[in-house]
């Protein structure tokens, strides 16, 4: 909306006072000419009522004169009469002249006809008087007429005076009505003219203001554009059309004469471009240095120059492309990918390496969005996690990602390690600053490592139970007598054996906890019952040193642990203690609650730890001397996988030292919460622990083992499971491999490392839950009877064996699958005093001969078979009829996830037994009916 100009206002508020003011004096002409005529119609209709009021007067004094001589015949009442007469032929002239028109002649003639007679009756009654007398004419003058014709004067005259008045009443009204609109037209056209006159001047001392205000601004304009002038570095010439050049500015403030180089630069470009209106060139001085000319035309011929000195700006833009060229060379030199990209998705950057991803060039990449790169769908793995990082989203400040693969061009599969985090611009645009490290080198190596591993876990645990096993065998008589020369070699070998198992085991424990593959199985204990049972298992080794362990008195806490890593931890640190005191000496042991973690310390009255040395204390392969090696034996492991298994634990590991006063090692765990129990089953059946991550197959499964007299209890994770074991007694556990919290196997190889659950009949399921094709799971189930790993004490072979043979009264058969040859001697050795009848495989092609020539009540089975995994029998193991029992024998860790032996894959086996609804729930019946007789069993949660 445009709006109008003050003087526009101004000049319509003075056009719009003068036409108020020719209106205020053409609306007074105006009442003074309607006052006029009011005046004028007033006066006339005053003397009209004044003639008729004369002409009534004239007819009184005729009447009266009349009448006196009659009375009297006295000729001085002649003189009224005559006088009345003169003045009422007067009279009725002016009222003649004043009534002048055709509307009232024929009014007037009757006046006339009026007075006419009423002058006749009386000149006819003073005639009669003269005539007759008195008396007679006095009778006639009383039946000529008279008063009626003096009524009829008075009522016609009468009424022309009622109407002048009424005339003037209303002229007088006007009159009035006039003046007053007179009086309120002037009162408001004053008011309004003051107004305007108020206005005017208002708006005169605001345009007075104004202009100061502008004359003041236009002062600071002036002061500002000199100041401008003056700390502008550039130089500014106006260029005239006859070729003058005149300095409006010059760097410093200085006004000095324009340089004639300059000038003659400008004017040359000036006649070069004649049609430009803008022109840009660049000119060194004689100095050197750099300048940016610009010439703008203005009207009139007139031009305007702007030169500004650019040295230090050719400086930086030289600097710029100088970092740009290294950055680009450093990004490029480097293997790894990296890349930036905006909001929009573009690629602002990239190095060698990422393009050369896509077989393209950095050019070619930069500067375009992914899904318009050739190839580009390649990338897609790279670039999870970029919305995120761009929203500002404070759980994400960065992306990582431990691994994952991409295609190159070529369709080779690459692995890299990614992260990505943020980049705030000044501007403050958000961009993804991502670096991928190529590991596929590494998970090269992982794999390698992962194979030696299990090979050396394989191919030297299996040869060293084998020896083990063989020396504990002659050591413990199991072959006779041995004859004292021979005792203390086979004592020093037995022994060595057990150190050479300690060391593979050390190995191993410090590669699974590199890797992140050793499993915790957490449960929530007492901690001083652990410690002392600790102290009890190596008090035979500090026996060998003289050296006596000592539990201080103290307070009690739950902590969160894993008990059988626990146990290692303190056996670490109370053997390290015990090498390092001196015979007789004491090591003591401390358990006490501190805010919220409980401290185990572990001290010692050694010769302390060097303090060269204490840098490197927790540190692989580390000793503080090369000769405790030989005088004190270890690896060097042992403080290395204490520390690691302590933060595992979620703890804290420390030391203090003092030379010639000891160490004192101490550990921080924190205190565990509580957790409620799942409810118990009646207490008059035998109760079954159905351990299943889904639900509604465990809850199915558990109302059919309830249908067959079972009270069964159900866990969804293993550590729910734990709760169940330690608060009620279990006769038999079910486990479904596939767990949510943790690896099934594992937690079975956890349980049967603990005397309560031993021989606890445990049947292993691989189930599929109900599905829209079926109402019942789907499944199979295998008892394991336990789970052994290599090497491991001969009498453990033995407990497992006797637990299945219970109180038969015939040999069963068991069949032992395994490809060592020596081990299957050694097994069949250790088991011919037994009632049974072994049966040896080497092979999975040679096992399933032997299970199809008999039935086979237990397989003692090693997973890792020249020709295959060993649990490709479990299926057909569950099959058999009555069920077969097994005992995993096996180099494999349990808690080692390796892809050949895991739970995924005897879950798979399992699942191919394909035994559906009630036919399952029989199966599991059957395991439980002819599993040798036991007792319920509760006690410490397995770890």
């Amino acid at each position: 909306m445009r709006f109008l100009s003050g003087t526009t206002l101004h000049n319509l508020g003075f056009a719009a006072a003068l036409v108020l003011l020719s209106l205020l004096a053409w609306q007074g002409k105006r009442a003074q000419d309607v006052l006029l005529d009011a005046n004028n119609a007033v006066a006339d209709s005053l003397e009209l009522i004044n003639v008729v009021q004369g002409m009534l007067s004239a007819l009184q004094d005729v009447e009266t004169g009349s009448r006196g001589y009659m009375l009297t015949a006295d000729p001085e009442y002649l003189e009224p009469y005559r006088d009345g007469r003169e003045r009422l032929s007067h009279l009725r002239a002016l009222l003649g002249h004043m009534l002048a028109g055709p509307d009232r002649a024929e009014w007037l003639a009757e006046l006339d006809a009026s007075i006419a007679r009423r002058v006749e009756i009386a000149a006819a009654n003073m005639k009669r008087r003269d005539q007759l007398g008195l008396e007679q004419a006095a009778a006639a003058m009383a039946a000529s007429g008279a008063k009626e014709a003096m009524d009829a004067l008075r009522a016609q005259l009468g009424e022309l005076e009622a109407e002048e008045r009424l005339r003037l009443a209303a002229d007088s009204a006007l009159a009035e009505k006039v003046l007053e609109q007179g009086r309120l037209q002037a009162v408001g056209g004053s008011v309004i003219i003051g107004l305007l006159m108020i206005w005017f001047l208002i708006a005169m001392n605001r345009n007075l203001r104004r202009q100061a205000q502008l004359a003041q601004i236009a002062r600071a304009g002036e002061a500002r554009q000199n100041a401008l002038l003056r700390a502008v570095p550039d130089e500014l010439y106006e260029l005239h059309a006859d070729g003058r050049v005149d300095v409006l500015s010059q760097s410093e403030g200085s006004r000095a004469a324009a340089p004639p180089a300059l000038c003659a630069v400008l004017a040359e470009h000036m006649t070069r471009h004649p049609d430009r209106n803008l022109i840009v060139l660049d000119w060194k001085d004689g100095h050197g240095h750099d300048h940016e000319v610009r010439i703008a035309r203005a009207e009139g011929g007139e031009s305007l120059a702007i030169v500004r000195n650019v040295t230090e700006a050719a400086r930086a833009r030289r600097r710029l492309r100088d970092q740009q060229a290294f950055l680009r060379s450093v990004v490029d030199a480097d293997e790894n990918l990296i890349f930036v990209r905006d909001a929009a998705g573009r690629v602002l950057l990239c190095n060698e390496a990422f393009a050369d991803l896509l077989g393209l060039r950095p050019g070619q990449v930069e500067g375009q969005r992914v899904q318009d790169i050739v190839g580009g769908d390649l990338l897609a793995p790279l670039l999870d996690g970029d919305t995120a990082l761009l929203r500002e989203l404070p759980e994400f400040p960065e992306l990582r990602r431990a691994q994952l693969a991409v295609n190159d061009a070529s369709g080779r599969e690459r692995w890299f390690q990614l992260l990505k985090r943020p980049m705030i611009l000044s501007d403050g645009q958000r961009l993804v600053l991502a670096v991928a490290v190529d590991i596929s080198t590494r998970r090269q190596v992982e794999r390698m490592k992962s194979e030696f591993i299990s090979t050396v876990s394989h191919e030297l645990r299996t040869p060293l139970t084998a020896i083990r096993g063989g020396l504990s065998m002659v050591v413990g008589g199991m072959a006779g007598a041995v004859p004292e020369t021979l005792r203390p070699l086979l004592d020093i070998a037995y022994k060595n054996s057990e150190r050479l198992v300690r060391l593979i085991n050390d190995i191993l424990d410090i590669e699974k906890l590199e890797s992140g593959r050793i499993a915790m199985h957490l449960q929530s204990v007492a901690l001083r019952p652990l410690v002392a049972q600790s102290i009890e298992h190596i008090a035979g080794y500090a026996g060998e040193f003289q050296v006596r362990v000592r539990l201080q008195p103290g307070e009690d806490g739950d902590v969160e642990i894993d008990t059988d890593r626990f146990a290692q931890v303190m056996a670490n640190l109370l053997s390290n203690a015990i090498k390092h005191s001196p015979p007789g000496e004491e090591v003591v042991v401390e358990v006490a609650k501190r805010e919220r973690v409980m401290e185990v310390v572990v001290a010692d009255r050694g010769a302390g730890i060097p303090e060269a040395f204490r840098a490197r204390v927790f540190e692989r392969f580390a000793q503080a001397d090369s000769s405790d090696v030989r005088t004190r034996g270890g690896t060097g492991l042992g403080l290395a996988i204490t520390r690691s298994l302590v933060e595992q634990l979620g703890g804290e590991i420390g030391f203090d030292t003092q030379t010639d006063h000891g160490t004192r090692f101490f550990v921080h765990l924190p205190l565990a919460t509580r957790r409620a129990l799942p409810p118990t089953g009646p207490e008059d059946r035998q109760r079954v622990l159905v351990l299943d991550g889904d639900t509604a197959a465990a809850t199915q499964l558990a109302a059919m083992l309830d249908q067959r007299g079972y009270a069964a209890v159900v866990a969804d994770s293993a550590a729910q499971a734990r709760q169940v074991l330690a608060a009620m007694p279990v006769h038999a556990l079910t486990i479904n491999l596939a767990l949510p919290d943790e690896d099934g196997l594992a937690f079975v190889h956890a349980l049967r490392s603990q005397a309560a659950y031993r021989h606890l009949p445990v049947l292993a399921l691989g189930v599929e839950p109900p599905s829209a094709e079926r109402d019942a799971v789907v499944g199979g189930a295998v008892g394991l009877v336990d789970w052994l790993s290599k090497p491991l004490e001969p009498t453990r072979i033995l407990d497992a064996v006797r637990a299945c043979l219970g109180g038969a009264d015939t040999p069963i058969h068991v069949l032992h699958v395994e490809d060592d040859a020596d081990l299957r001697a050694l097994v069949a050795t250790l088991l011919a005093q037994e009632r049974l009848t072994l049966h040896a495989a080497g092979s999975l092609v040679e096992a399933r001969t032997a299970l199809a020539q008999r039935h086979h009540d237990l397989v003692i089975l090693d997973l890792m078979l020249p020709d295959g995994d060993g649990s490709e029998l479990l299926a057909e193991l569950a099959a058999a009829s009555p069920p077969t029992l097994v005992i995993i024998f096996s180099a494999l860790d349990a808690d080692t996830a390796t892809p050949d032996a895991d739970s995924g894959i005897v879950l798979r086996r399992l699942v191919k037994s394909r035994h559906s609804g009630a036919a399952l729930a029989g199966v599991i019946g059957d395991y439980l009916r002819n599993w040798p007789p036991r007792t319920a069993s509760q006690g410490d949660p397995p770890p």
